[in-house]
Order: structure tokens, then sequence, then C-alpha cells
């Protein structure tokens, strides 16, 4: 019969035996890294005529009368890194009287010229919107895509129509333009 000193070895023997034979046993293995990823955010930058805010007025005209019309093109520049889409926002219109000559018939109200004043807002050749100034306030209007680095002009026509009577002497409105890019 074999002695428990003898047995007790061969265990030791056999498990050290084991462990060397699992250290000595592999698969074959390969590994590849990839280093220095990196995320970016793009860009959207509108410049208007080349500018930033503030932006000057772009309309002043004065002596308006029936049957008077006139126009002012934009450039819209996207000098970013992503495409956009470009908006037109007519805002803060406000009509005051003015003189009143005695031919105006309505004096107490607080003027008219912006009821009346039609505008014509074009992108490139595309006719987005008529309407009148008063119409337009606090709407903003989607012009359209523009894209990375490139530019797009916006053209203006006013126009009192003629058939415009009396109520509108020495009337005045004023406007707030504001351009607006959004990402596409």
């Amino acid at each position: 019969m074999i002695s428990k000193k003898v047995l007790a070895s061969l265990l030791v023997i056999g498990m050290l035996a084991l462990a060397v034979g699992w250290g000595t046993h592999s698969y074959f293995s390969d590994t590849e890294r990839s280093s220095g990823n990196t995320f970016t955010a793009g860009t959207l930058d509108l410049k208007v005529n080349g500018l930033d805010d503030p932006l000057p007025a772009f309309f002043e005209v004065s002596n308006v009368k029936p049957g008077d019309s006139g126009s002012k093109t934009i450039a819209l520049k996207n000098d970013g890194t992503i495409e956009g889409i470009a908006k037109i926002h007519i805002k803060n219109v406000a009509n005051t009287e003015g003189e009143n000559p005695e031919p105006e018939t309505d004096k107490d109200e607080p003027g008219d010229l912006g009821k009346y004043l039609v505008l014509k807002i074009w992108y490139d050749a595309d006719l987005i919107v008529t309407d009148e100034v008063n119409d337009l306030n606090s709407v903003i209007t989607t012009l359209g895509a523009l894209g990375a680095g490139l530019t797009r002009n916006v053209k203006i026509d006013w126009e009192l129509p003629s058939g415009v009577g009396n109520d509108i002497l020495g009337d005045k409105v004023t406007f707030d333009i504001e351009f607006i890019l959004e990402q596409a």
C-alpha cells in the first residue's frame, strides 16, 4: 500500500504539473489599436453683406408717395462648415401718424403706411413672399438652404400701390429685419 506521504507528494506533483501545463497552453492572438480618435463640432456663421451684428438699416426712404417702389439686394453667406437653412424675420413693426396735413381723414390712428406698403422677398430667383409690412410683423419666413461656404442673395422689393389715398399722408412705418441661419 502507498503511504500517505507518497500520496501527498504525488498529489502536489500532479497539481504543479497541471499548473505548468495551463501556463504553457496558449492560443494565437493579435492586437490592433486605434488612437487619437476625435470629434469636432461643425459651425454655422452667418454673414450679412460680409458683416456680423450690429447691421445697418437697409431702408431709409422718405417722401414716399403712392406708386413709388424700390429694392435692396442683401448677400447672405454661410461662413461656417455645415449646411444651414436661411430665414428672414420682419419684426417690431411700428406705425406712427407723423404729420397730419389737412386732407388726411384718420388723424387719430397709429398710422397706416405699414398697412399698404408691400414687400416682395426673393431668395436668388425664387419669390418667397409678397405681403404688406403689417402682415409680415413677427412672421419668420424660411428662405431656403444655404450650404457651407456659399453666398445667396435676398432681394427685398417694396412698393406703395398707386391706389392708396390720403390716409397715409405724413405716416411713418419702422421695422427690424433679422436674418437667421439654422442647422439643416
